[in-house]
């Protein structure tokens, strides 16, 4: 049996990962499909990533070993 995923249906990037990891963890074997991301909509997610940096919506290192120090 043969587990295919279209990448391209799952628009949010950490539930992307998530799936992944979540396979890889069960060792599931998986194949993937997904096609390249337009120029366009690289660019798109650029200005996103400068808008929440703009934003103040960012963790410093210092602030994630902070975090990390409480796990």
């Amino acid at each position: 049996m043969e587990l295919v995923i279209d990448f391209d249906k799952i628009k949010d990037p950490s539930k992307r990962e998530w799936l992944i990891n979540s396979l890889k963890l069960m060792r599931i074997g998986f194949q993937t499909t997904e096609k390249p991301q337009s120029r366009i909509q690289y660019n798109l997610d650029l200005e996103k990533g400068d808008a929440e940096i703009e934003r103040g919506e960012y963790t410093t290192a210092t602030d994630l070993k902070e975090e990390a120090g409480k796990w």
